[in-house]
């Protein structure tokens, strides 16, 4: 029997290797290093148009491509009654059309900052419980800040910043046209992301905490949700939120379970979704900073299932390259091995 080439059979292995793992870089490619796939960010990019007034603004995010063109509007609102984000669904949009009909409308606002003393030490602020020690209501800003950054050639990065006239209290609101990491954050493009900053408050007490009074409205009642969709696409992790659904669409209101206290990550308490006494069909909720000087904290709310298609929006990081790049290298092993016992070379 002819011997065999082991050199010949390991430089074909190898040549296969670096073809497979070449494939895995085109196939998963991440030019942007946010990671996610370059080819599903493209079937996802949209176009906002934002319209700035003195107390409003409006915006429009809407699907650039598909077989399905779908709206997402916000409209954010910072006057006597908080900051309010009121988020609308159009999943079927044709633009300058009577026919185009909003399926889901949600809305947020941030009203008051209340100082107490936990009673219970449970880190939740109960109004029949805790010790209410002064109300800080939000309802005088300044002019918003409406800044654009480049994200690609093609897409763009919205930040606005709403400021009360003391500085106190401001919401740093991003939103974007296709994936961007903010602060080590990934922002999808079905969602608006709103950093809570509460800098230097005036406490009156030395032992109290502070809870962000947020009330909620919709057509269904809110519910707490075990897994938020980033958790579950992979983009993000050790996430809570809450979600509304009107004709099977869901909004969301999420947030990170942790938040910087005078830079110090900290677990920010959330207690359940309550009625509102005073104001029927409204909900609310709120949400328990640790006392801190600087408190910084980052929710996001927004649309789900618009990042689910035939696609596949995995993360990859380099994950999917660096897998087949191990297989082949232990398969090349493998390889050697029952080689070498095969025909002794």
């Amino acid at each position: 029997m002819r011997k065999i080439n082991f050199k010949t059979i390991v430089l074909a292995f190898m040549g296969i290797l670096f073809f497979g793992a070449m494939l895995g870089v085109a196939m998963a490619s991440d030019d942007d290093e946010d990671g996610v796939e370059d080819e599903f960010e493209d079937e996802v990019k949209r176009t906002i148009d934002l319209e700035i007034e003195s107390d409003k603004i409006q915006i429009e995010s809407i699907l650039r491509s598909g077989t399905t063109i779908n709206k997402v509007e916000f409209e954010i609102r910072n006057d006597t009654n908080g900051v309010s984000i009121k988020v609308e669904f159009t999943p079927n949009y044709i633009s300058d059309s009577n026919e185009s009909q909003i399926q889901l409308e949600f809305e947020v606002t941030f009203k008051e900052i209340i100082e107490y003393i936990d009673e219970n030490n449970d880190g939740l602020f109960n109004e029949s419980a805790d010790i209410e020690i002064q109300v800080y209501e939000l309802n005088d800003f300044l002019s918003t800040e409406h800044t654009i950054f480049d994200i690609s050639t093609d897409t763009k990065m919205h930040y606005l910043l709403i400021s009360t006239t003391d500085g106190v209290f401001k919401a740093h609101i991003y939103l974007v046209e296709e994936f961007n990491l903010v602060n080590n954050t990934l922002i999808t493009p079905s969602e608006s992301k709103i950093d809570v900053e509460i800098n230097n408050f005036g406490y009156l007490n030395d032992s109290s905490r502070l809870a962000l009074y947020t009330k909620l409205e919709a057509e269904t009642e809110y519910e707490h949700k075990d897994e938020t969709e980033s958790e579950e696409l992979g983009y993000e992790s050790h996430e809570e939120g809450i979600f509304t659904s009107m004709n099977n669409h869901f909004g969301f209101f999420s947030w990170k379970e942790n938040a910087s206290i005078d830079n110090i990550s900290k677990p920010v308490m959330v207690g359940k979704i309550e009625d509102n006494e005073f104001e029927p069909g409204e909900q609310k909720l709120f949400l328990n900073y640790p006392r801190g000087t600087l408190i910084y904290h980052d929710p996001k709310l927004g649309i789900e299932g618009l990042l689910i298609n035939s696609s596949n929006p995995s993360v990859i990081s380099g994950f999917t390259v660096f897998t087949l790049v191990i297989a082949s290298i232990i398969g090349l092993i493998a390889t050697i091995v029952l080689i070498k016992r095969k025909f002794k070379v």
